[in-house]
């Protein structure tokens, strides 16, 4: 049984190189950032919301909001996550007036911080030893009204992705739980699954994505040969629509909090 959120200090320069840079983090943020200004108009409105960005990784997608004028407050459970962040910000926007959080997700309240126009929680849930009471945690900092913006892997694709690889006894096992400081998600989980512990919240699905739905699937020799543009163009046709999105490595849901 998995007892602790996974912390990612040791891999944080592994996911720099091997993650974040390179083509498949590249189509991974390009598809999650057209998705959230698509669905969100606000956020490119010009009115400055109050945003959190909860197990924010590098601070790529922090960077891009802050550059559009909002306010942003960072926070990680890996130390050398928000160090990467820091610097990102002090050479990308020195003069904005960011704050860092070093602390788990559990620590995040309203009564510290205040609440929040929108919420980042994206890459974060599958690592978590309680992915729903800490989701449910997190929902409370958002306004009424307010955002939620939820990436998490796609258990369905994990399946799917070990019957075509011929692990089928692995796939019929049921037993796709990564092993704790594995990198191996603890929790991969399914679309309804998850849509339902956010109608239970008062949160209602705005929109729905999958990321990477062609991706993952082609041969490491056309992956090279194809453009990441051009990758990211086809990915964006077919990230929203059946049945497609259901295929994405990850999925993306945009849900608001109902007024009461």
């Amino acid at each position: 049984m998995i007892q602790h959120d996974r912390n990612f200090d040791d891999l944080a320069i592994r996911f720099a190189r091997n993650i974040y840079g390179s083509a498949k983090g590249e189509v991974r943020l390009a598809i999650v950032w057209q998705h959230l200004l698509q669905t969100l108009p606000q956020l490119s409105s010009g009115k400055r919301l109050r945003i959190l960005d909860a197990g924010c990784g590098l601070g790529q997608m922090g960077l891009r909001l802050a550059e559009l004028g909002h306010e942003l407050v960072l926070s990680d459970l890996s130390e050398k996550m928000v160090a990467e962040s820091r610097a990102l910000f002090a050479e990308k926007l020195p003069d904005v007036d960011v704050r860092f959080i070093h602390g788990s997700v559990q620590e995040l309240n309203e009564k510290e911080l205040g609440q929040f126009d929108l919420v980042l929680f994206h890459a974060v849930l599958e690592w978590l030893a309680e992915p729903k009471q800490t989701l449910e945690k997190l929902l409370g900092v958002i306004r009424q009204g307010g955002d939620l913006s939820l990436m998490f892997y796609n258990r369905d694709a994990l399946v799917f992705r070990n019957l075509i690889r011929g692990n089928w006894r692995k796939a019929e096992s049921d037993d796709l739980q990564g092993e704790e400081g594995g990198l191996t998600p603890y929790h991969p989980l399914c679309l309804e699954e998850v849509q339902g512990w956010l109608e239970a919240c008062g949160f209602e699905t705005l929109s729905r994505a999958g990321v990477r739905v062609i991706y993952d699937y082609m041969d490491r020799k056309m992956r090279e040969e194809r453009a990441v543009e051009e990758v990211v163009r086809i990915e964006l046709k077919y990230a929203q629509h059946e049945p497609y999105l259901h295929m994405g490595r990850y999925l993306h849901l945009i849900a608001q909090k109902r007024e009461s």
